[in-house]
């Protein structure tokens, strides 16, 4: 009898101890993650390419080119009339400049005129 106990406690620990293991295989099995990324599997494909060739290839582009180009001739119209504006401020100082002396020069040559002839501006103007 005790051989037929011995025999049924065994029993009953190898029964109890299968169930414990299969639950908590299912349990742990459940809330791993990977402990690897796998959000960029696209980035490997056979099609995929880098940046810097992305880069590349668009710079190397018909219509890439074109709008460079056109942002070169742009820039290049800014400059000149940038330039442009900046040579007409400095030809109307230099005729302003000039203007204003010659204005000098005449009222020194009347100034001179009516010292010579002994009369003051004021006597002059009032004479009909």
């Amino acid at each position: 009898m005790n051989k037929l106990l011995l025999l049924f406690a065994v029993l009953f620990l190898f029964s109890c101890q299968k169930k414990e293991a299969e639950s908590r295989v299912v349990g742990t099995q459940s809330s791993i993650a990977p402990p690897y990324d796998t959000i960029a599997k696209d980035s490997f494909s056979a099609g995929a390419i880098s940046v810097d060739v992305a880069q590349k290839i668009r710079r190397s582009s018909v219509a890439y080119q074109d709008s460079v180009r056109a942002a070169k001739m742009k820039l290049a119209e800014e400059k000149a009339a940038a330039q442009l504006k900046e040579e007409q401020e400095k030809a109307d100082k230099k005729a302003e400049a000039d203007k204003k002396k010659a204005d000098d020069a005449k009222n020194a040559k009347e100034k001179e005129k009516q010292s010579s002839e002994g009369v003051p501006t004021d006597v002059k103007s009032s004479n009909p």
